[in-house]
């Protein structure tokens, strides 16, 4: 299939997906805004009137300004979460856009859908940074490819580059991983372009360098020095890194919600295999395990599943970025659009399913409102040994999800 052809047909299947996220977006706004951060942020929006950037996070702007103009524009309460809502799936479909339309890198339009619905269970409904500095990455990647070498890259193009390096890694530290895996994924292949190595390379210096200045030189936000200090759990638990409570459940939610990720790795990790690209082997393999041992060592106890799920996003740029670039296209010339749009199916209608414990918990929240609506005083103190913490996960929030 011609590479237009390829671009129209990518285009047309990641239009039908966001369509149907935004759907979901719509149907389920409460679940998605009424729930700790969206709810704290939107509430402090609406009151100052102002963007509201935690943890130096600054690349949720892109995101935040929906509700920012919808308040604007004078719309009601419901409008304005609906507008938060929407605009989440709107700022992916506008970097699919951009990457399958402008710069014509359909495979990386296929990654960005993949890593949308690959993973996603319970991070539908509970948004952060985490994916959509996953989406920047992908499209700064995207532009990488489009450009292929340094040589190509103008004086004057430098600094936009640099900043969006920067904007991508304060999305959320963990994009660092993602972005590392992609840099030696491409840098390291070997290529008759001249220059391409030396263009990852750089790219993969300016992120550790970012990391560095954070960590190094400048003062840590309390809740990044706050993530620093579960890093000595390494040291803490070894030699016990896999006989971990975390772990187990990891393994227990790959069967029931991330089932394509560990079969995603295993027909990487066996078509590297079988073609004796080993240093492939070890990239597509290893990294995946590493990973996980990295974010479920300081949480060896266990946490709630929607935070970790966060964390692991990462995982679907692992196992998308070789599928997509390298296996499905090798294995299944003719059909391999089709493959991915059955497994977007499927995991669409997964996200769906998963609004289930979400719609529960609007409903007991709903629910509670309305006894204390008929209460004498109109309200009620109650101790988190009153309320149902497995439908609530955490009390911080109900606060403003009530105003909600």
């Amino acid at each position: 299939m011609p590479a237009n052809h390829h671009d129209q047909a990518v285009f047309r299947l990641g239009t039908a997906v966001y369509a149907a996220l935004a759907a979901l977006a719509a149907v389920f706004y409460l679940e998605r805004m009424a729930m700790l951060d969206m709810s704290f942020q939107t509430f402090h929006i609406l009151r100052t009137g102002s963007l509201q950037i935690q943890s130096e996070r600054f690349g949720a702007a892109c995101t935040q300004v929906f509700p920012w103009l919808a308040q604007a524009a004078g719309l009601p309460l419901k409008g304005v979460l609906i507008a938060y809502s929407l605009g989440h799936v709107l700022y992916y479909f506008v970097i699919f856009t951009l990457i399958v339309r402008v710069m014509g890198q359909w495979k990386w339009g296929l990654v960005l859908l993949l890593l949308s619905t690959m993973m996603t269970t319970h991070t539908f409904y509970w948004l952060s940074e985490m994916p959509q500095g996953l989406a920047f990455l992908v499209l700064v990647m995207a532009w990488l490819h489009l450009k292929g070498n340094l040589a190509a890259i103008c004086w004057w193009e430098y600094p936009f580059l640099a900043f969006a390096i920067v904007t991508a890694f304060y999305f959320h530290p963990m994009v660092l991983y993602a972005a590392m895996f992609c840099c030696l994924f491409f840098g390291l292949e070997k290529s008759h372009v001249c220059g391409r190595r030396a263009l990852y390379a750089l790219i993969l210096g300016l992120f550790l360098l970012t990391a560095f200045v954070k960590y190094k030189v400048l003062k840590l936000d309390w809740y990044d020095a706050m993530s620093l200090e579960r890093a000595g759990a390494f040291s803490e638990q070894w030699p016990h890194w896999f006989d971990i409570q975390s772990n187990r459940d990891f393994l227990r939610w790959c069967l029931r919600d991330y089932y394509l990720i560990p079969l995603a790795v295993l027909l990487n990790t066996g078509f590297y295999l079988r073609r004796r690209i080993w240093w492939k082997v070890l990239l597509v393999f290893l990294t995946p395990a590493a990973y996980v041992l990295l974010v479920n060592v300081p949480f060896y106890h266990g946490d709630n599943q929607f935070y970790l799920e966060n964390l692991y996003l990462p995982l679907a740029i692992f196992s998308a970025v070789p599928l997509v670039f390298d296996v499905l296209p090798v294995l299944f010339p003719a059909r391999f659009l089709t493959i991915i749009a059955i497994l977007l199916a499927i995991r669409i209608a997964h996200i769906f399913l998963a609004h289930q414990s979400w719609t529960e918990r609007l409903h007991w929240e709903q629910s509670f409102l309305t006894e204390t609506a008929r209460a004498h005083d109109r309200k009620l103190i109650l101790s988190e040994q009153q309320v149902p913490m497995d439908k609530l996960i955490f009390s911080w929030g109900t606060s403003t999800e009530f105003l909600i």
